[in-house]
């Protein structure tokens, strides 16, 4: 019986996104179980955590039946999440106290110290050289899933089995930007989305809220399938279930075959100009020249005025299911 944060209890986030998210997952209980979350001794927060297991799910072609949607893949998994701007998240060391209570009565806690630096990422970024990262919270913040750097082959990579919307965000938020990177996709096996790019804004929470937020809000997603379908996605709280959720999306898709195992190149970019929000990308073998064209490019220029729309978003590495991706030589300029 424990409680398992995904990146131990010492960890260290500084400011890429509106909220800090810590995963993990508890195991040798009797669910369901209650929990809350405590910050530098601060009042008490409910959270979610799962209690439906993924009894084989076909996370292609289906979801799980889960109030929580798309954010946890297995019973026992949770994410505590808190705003940036939290009034007791202080510079430099702080504690998060977990606490829960299974169906059975019985209590199990946890206590998570982490390094807080409140200055954005600026840009532009360099994450080409990973010869001395020692943990990817060193280069960024998993919101979802888990992420590992392999400093050795200088690549970013997807932990198995990798869960549904995983999410490394690498930058802070800014408005108009351009990434470019280099992406090898190892094995299709369980994947629905391959990413590999999202311009993230933030998660939504249901209407009422759950203990965890549901709703996925990009500025502007690069998404390809191992059907040769290549999409973007614009998005605000997506699968939160609130009348003010929509999504952009490419249709029908562009064709975009990819092979395992070869590399490409990408580059991606997210535009704010005169109110309208636009994404666009392209991917090609990384030994071709770049194509003069854009595989994908959508903007918000037809949601209703009255709908909430993005001004900025951070870069981050998107997967969806399977098996993982690995990701290298990654920049993110200003626009």
């Amino acid at each position: 019986m424990g409680i398992r944060p995904t990146y131990g209890t010492l960890q260290r986030f500084r400011r890429r996104t509106r909220d800090l998210h810590v995963p993990g997952t508890v195991d040798g209980v009797a669910f369901p179980v209650s929990a809350c979350w405590r910050l530098n001794g601060g009042g008490a927060v409910p959270f979610h955590v799962e209690s439906i297991p993924d009894d084989g799910v076909d996370w292609v072609h289906d979801y799980k039946a889960s109030p929580a949607e798309l954010r946890c893949r297995d019973q026992g998994d949770f994410t505590v999440e808190f705003s940036s701007d939290h009034p007791d998240l202080v510079a430099g060391d702080n504690r998060l106290a977990i606490e829960m209570r299974d169906a059975d009565g019985r209590s199990v806690a946890c206590t998570i110290r982490f390094d807080w630096d409140p200055v954005p990422v600026p840009l532009p970024l360099d994450i080409s050289d990973l010869s001395g990262v020692r943990s990817v919270q060193d280069v960024g913040q998993v919101v979802a899933g888990a992420f590992d750097v392999d400093p050795v082959s200088g690549v970013i990579r997807s932990r198995a089995p990798v869960h549904p919307d995983s999410l490394l965000v690498l930058g802070g938020a800014h408005a108009s930007q351009e990434a470019t990177y280099n992406v090898r996709f190892l094995d299709f096996t369980g994947v629905k989305w391959l990413g590999p790019s999202d311009f993230f804004v933030g998660f939504e929470d249901k209407d009422p809220p759950i203990g965890i937020k549901t709703g996925w809000s990009s500025a502007g997603m690069a998404a390809l399938n191992p059907r040769g379908e290549a999409r973007s996605f614009i998005s605000w709280g997506d699968h939160s279930g609130t009348r003010r959720e929509w999504v952009v999306v490419t249709d029908p898709p562009a064709r975009f075959p990819v092979e395992r195992r070869r590399l490409y190149s990408v580059r991606h970019q997210v535009l704010f100009a005169e109110g309208t929000d636009t994404v666009r990308f392209r991917i090609w073998p990384a030994d071709e020249p770049e194509p003069d064209t854009w595989l994908c490019q959508e903007d918000d220029a037809g949601i209703d005025p009255a709908f909430p729309r993005h001004r900025s978003a951070s870069f981050g590495l998107f997967q969806h299911s399977g098996m993982p991706i690995e990701w290298s030589n990654i920049r993110v300029v200003a626009l």
